[in-house]
């Protein structure tokens, strides 16, 4: 691994220093905009009216940001340990050599924690800087500066308690990885995988019922009326409140506090990867024979027939089924698009938790409402660039056989785009029909959103796979490797400009009715952004397909 990270960053330094600017570039941009973006929100509640309890609302939205967190890190990383031990080709050839199944078991755990961690990368150097920045304002502030070394100290101890909790969330998604494969041939069998889940399930309802009980006997007070319903993050039985616990004793300079739980996340880390390393050492070369060989039962050789969706013609409604049936046979894909839209749903359905703040000032839903638009955007567009950018690489050697099929070579092209509207419209505008209720915004501006958000799908699918089609890998199987080449990265950033252009015409009503002082529901604006968001999508998507059919006709 480290051989190939170095050869890796000798290519992009060397051979290709556009496409090693370019991503230097969009991490650069990402983190001064995440940076200010919570420098904004601290200062925010810098103001008076919110002095007497920052440091208790800080403290509960660090724990909800952990707990989120904790489930991005220990997914991602289930899924690549899952793939590297039991999904890819690597994994059958490693299990041939003459290594021991705790060193493949290591091997994988070692890079799907390396992999998994950019989200730490991205997300939570900037928190820390703007946390520290803040501390120091507010040490200024009240004529206690911080020392060189003060701040470079509660730098490192917030840094170290970041690192205390990837590898406690790394454990748990290696372990969670060796599971699932246990879990798989259980379920396969009916009733052994069902009990399997349903104590699982008990145990983590135990787990967050034991937390609110602790939480439930605090006195009533302003504080707990407004930030009691976000408690459920302050679980003390879970990594994602310890690590909160230990980034703010280190901001705050409790060291013993600091030092305690970060030696509970560390500890913790070390029993999940020791109890990973002792399951793998058992199962591991059996649970890929189980997983890769012939099925248990001789019902389980018998096909199911194939479902055509209705109302396709018979050519293209094959092809989304061929794609739906390998879309639904891979658990690392399956969870990674629950993953996507999951914690998009966990974050509106907190809406109501939070209380009817908004209710105070009307302008404030339509921005919230906007907000949330742009969340379930970044989403889709992290769900196009994850799968819909390597549908056409990934058909690789059996290329062929869809080519000599007696369909034109645009049919394939046409089912890879309704694969993707399929799977991705009915989620994306259930998600922003649901950020429009919980507001309780105006059916107009819902349908609105909800016309906007589809758009983007279409946009978005159209994008992928014309760069897709232009940047295509026939030779590379691996989707995460395609991904996270030179051609994901043009294609994040074709996404995040077509994301900025519908969202202005979404903010357009908004905004030019509160600036000129007339009614919100004038209809005028609307058919102006509704005209706007309709001709960018059409050109922009026109634009990207007749590219997929040049390039993926020409290639084949």
């Amino acid at each position: 691994m480290w051989r190939s990270g170095r050869s890796a960053l000798r290519h992009l330094v060397l051979r290709q220093p556009l496409r090693g600017l370019t991503a230097l570039a969009v991490l650069l941009l990402v983190w001064l905009l995440l940076c200010g973006l919570f420098i904004a929100v601290l200062a925010y509640l810098g103001q008076a009216e919110f002095a007497s309890f920052k440091g208790v609302l800080v403290e509960s939205l660090l724990a909800l940001f952990f707990f989120s967190l904790f489930f991005l890190i220990t997914i991602s990383d289930l899924v690549l340990v899952w793939g590297a031990l039991f999904r890819s080709r690597a994994a059958a050839f490693h299990a041939q050599l003459p290594l021991s199944e705790r060193e493949l078991y290591w091997g994988a755990s070692v890079e799907g924690g390396l992999w998994s961690s950019w989200a730490v990368l991205v997300l939570t150097l900037p928190l820390l800087a703007a946390l520290v920045i803040d501390g120091r304002i507010s040490a200024l502030a009240e004529q206690r500066p911080w020392s060189a070394a003060a701040l470079l100290a509660r730098s490192a101890g917030g840094g170290a308690a970041m690192v205390a909790f990837v590898l406690c969330c790394a454990g748990a998604g290696a372990l969670a990885a060796l599971l699932l494969a246990r879990l798989i041939p259980a379920l396969r069998r009916g009733l052994t995988g069902i009990v399997a889940l349903a104590l699982a399930g008990v145990v983590l309802l135990a787990v967050l019922a034991l937390g609110g009980i602790e939480h439930g006997g605090e006195p009533a007070s302003v504080i707990n009326s407004v930030i009691g319903n976000l408690r459920f993050a302050e679980n003390p039985y879970l990594p994602a409140w310890w690590a909160q616990q230990a980034l703010s004793g280190a901001l705050a300079g409790r060291w013993r506090e600091w030092g305690y739980f970060v030696l509970l996340l560390a500890t913790t880390a070390g029993a999940l990867l020791v109890a990973g390393e002792w399951l793998a050492g058992r199962r591991l070369r059996l649970d890929l024979d189980a997983l890769t060989g012939r099925p248990e039962s001789p019902r389980a050789v018998r096909s199911r027939p194939w479902r055509l969706l209705p109302g396709l013609p018979p050519d293209l409604a094959v092809l989304v089924a061929k794609d739906f049936r390998l879309f639904l046979r891979d658990p690392a894909q399956l969870l990674q698009f629950a993953l996507f839209f999951a914690i998009i749903a966990f974050y509106l359905l907190l809406l109501p938790r939070v209380g009817k703040a908004f209710n105070f000032d009307a302008r404030w839903r339509p921005v919230v409402s906007l907000l949330n638009l742009t969340a379930v955007a970044m989403a889709l567009a992290t769900f196009t660039g994850r799968f819909i950018y390597p549908l056409l690489s990934l058909e690789g050697k059996r290329l062929w056989v869809l080519i000599l099929a007696p369909w034109p070579r645009e049919r394939v092209v046409s089912a890879k785009l309704a694969f993707a509207l399929l799977v991705g419209m009915p989620v994306s505008v259930a998600l922003v029909v649901l950020s429009g209720v919980m507001l309780e915004l105006g059916p107009g501006l819902v349908a609105y959103q909800a016309l906007t958000i589809a758009c983007m799908v279409v946009g978005f699918s159209s994008a992928a796979l014309g760069l897709g089609a232009r940047l295509a890998d026939y030779n590379e199987d691996n989707p995460a490797k395609l991904v996270a080449g030179y051609g994901g990265t043009i294609n994040l950033l074709a996404s995040l400009l077509l994301c900025a252009l519908l969202l202005a015409g979404a903010a357009f009503p908004l905004f030019a009715g509160a600036a000129s002082g007339a009614a919100q529901g004038w209809p005028w604006r609307y058919a102006i952004g509704l005209a706007w968001t309709l001709v960018v999508t059409a050109g922009w998507s026109a634009l990207f397909l007749r590219l997929t059919w040049r390039w993926f006709a020409r290639s084949t």
